[in-house]
């Protein structure tokens, strides 16, 4: 009856034979390997080490191991060091789907299968609740994300061990989860526990609340993603065009743009404060990502957005890379590309009298993020002829530098 039920959940998803199972030796994941091998799974067993727990966690690598050749299922274990830094529960769940997408590639499989349960449904959506998670929090988890697939997610954590026990499978218990100084282990063993006590329907009701934001959460991700496709141009979108969405789909674009699971509402709400507010300059960093005020427009990229250029460098006949653009000179005079650097001025070809290029950057509203981007082409005395493809100085008309010099993108 367990395998029909997990079967059933199995067919709502695109049809695959070969699947990776992440298996920590634990009553969860052992039972899910043994069902999915049972209905016919190409199965392919993978365990991380993270080491946390000394010699039980050894003993539980070893333990896999010696599961996976009484089933004649193949596995691969690894054994990892944490970093002493930051959250370490969070460091081994990331590395832990990093090794299990490696082995997912490295074995040519189709998806990656964890072993969350209902029972884990419920404590993820209390756990979100309890962070002010909003629409995307009260979802819980997905049956397929990806190339993640919870088969398990509709059974409850009984019927996993009562079936182990009629098979005569053993498991491994990790003693750190009856330990009620992390908050999941605490709505586990005391929380929900009080909570079924005064209301035995409670997880219906929590589930049904799951329900219909999952439904509405389609229409929003939906909405999100067309606005995206509509708007976002070059890394930016129109702020003033933003703000007009409903609040639920900002937030929604805000996720997708990030493209990850693992951001926080309250991030998401500041950088929807920052937008708002529409300083030009101000920025917010959101995981990897960072968002920054630039006039009107909304640029975001992950990391540090900029490619590295060098402070200068001579002009060529050939063609010769500077950063984001190309550039090529034919002239005989000897010219090269720099950086912009404080107090440069130049004399605008048409305009009487020199221009600070700061000032002439904000009025070109150039983002302070890409000034120093724009290659800034000189002669051997250091005077400005061309500000990028933006303007070029009054003595390199005279020369016909215009014809001479090519610079795109």
């Amino acid at each position: 009856m367990l395998a029909q039920n997990i079967q059933h959940s199995l067919n709502q998803l695109p049809a695959f034979k070969r699947v990776v199972v992440g298996v920590s030796g634990g009553a969860d994941s052992v039972a899910l390997a043994h069902i999915l091998t049972r209905l016919g799974y190409q199965v392919t067993i993978a365990h991380l080490n993270h080491g946390l727990r000394g010699k039980e966690s050894d003993a539980d690598e070893q333990f896999v191991e010696k599961l996976a050749k009484k089933w004649g299922v193949p596995c691969t274990t690894k054994k990892i060091r944490l970093s002493n830094k930051g959250n370490l529960e969070n460091q081994a769940r990331i590395l832990r789907y990093v090794f299990l997408e490696k082995m997912r590639r490295d074995t040519n499989a189709k998806f990656i299968a964890v072993a969350h349960h209902l029972d884990d449904q419920i404590e993820t959506i209390l756990m979100h609740m309890m962070r002010g998670a909003g629409l995307r929090g009260l979802c819980g988890m997905k049956i397929q994300a990806n190339k993640i697939i919870r088969p398990l997610l509709n059974i409850r954590k009984q019927e996993l061990i009562d079936y182990l026990k009629k098979e005569r499978i053993k498991y491994r218990t990790d003693e750190s989860n009856f330990n009620t100084k992390f908050r999941r282990n605490l709505l586990r063993h005391e929380v929900i526990p009080k909570l079924r006590k005064k209301d035995k329907d409670f997880e219906k009701k929590l589930l049904k609340v799951s329900e219909a934001a999952q439904k509405r959460m389609e229409t929003v991700e939906k909405q999100a993603t067309e606005w995206i496709q509509k708007h976002v141009i070059d890394s930016g979108f129109e702020r003033l065009v933003f703000l007009r969405l409903p609040d639920e789909v900002r937030s929604e674009v805000l996720f997708q743009l990030c493209g990850t699971q693992d951001i926080y509402r309250p991030s998401i709400q500041k950088t929807k404060e920052l937008i708002q507010k529409g300083i030009t300059g101000k920025q917010k960093k959101i995981g990897k990502h960072t968002f920054q005020i630039q006039y009107d427009r909304v640029i975001f990229y992950k990391g540090f957005k900029a490619d590295s250029v060098p402070e200068r460098a001579q002009l060529q006949a050939h063609e010769i890379r500077w950063g984001h653009w190309k550039l090529k000179y034919k002239g005989s005079e000897t010219l090269y590309v720099r950086t912009w650097q404080p107090g440069d001025r130049f004399q605008p070809a048409g305009m009487q009298g020199s221009k600070k290029l700061q000032d002439f950057f904000v009025d070109k509203k150039v983002p302070k993020s890409e000034r120093h981007q724009i290659p800034i082409v000189v002669n051997e005395e250091d005077r400005i002829l061309s500000v990028g493809n933006l303007r070029l100085d009054k003595y390199a008309v005279k020369i016909e530098l215009k014809k001479k010099l090519r610079i795109n993108k």
